[in-house]
């Protein structure tokens, strides 16, 4: 018996979900900064095309461009 967790690839609803660059609070939370290891700095200035602002104060990505980023590290503006 396989005592081994897989995991699954995340649904296309997961996919189109945002999530935010950064979290202020210690919750165990899904973040671009945590999947791409990089600031969110870093990511607003090298990728402005994947910033999405659903208000005035939140700050996001979809998961599907996170991904993308910490996957290839050389993606480029098209």
């Amino acid at each position: 018996m396989d005592h081994r967790v897989t995991e699954q690839a995340p649904s296309w609803l997961e996919l189109e979900s945002v999530i935010p660059l950064e979290s202020t609070d210690s919750k165990q939370q899904r973040t671009v900064k945590k999947i791409t290891n990089l600031s969110g700095d870093t990511v607003t200035r090298k990728y402005p095309e994947y910033i999405v602002r659903p208000s005035d104060r939140r700050v996001g990505m979809k998961l599907k461009h996170a991904l993308l980023i910490a996957g290839t590290k050389t993606v480029e503006a098209a």
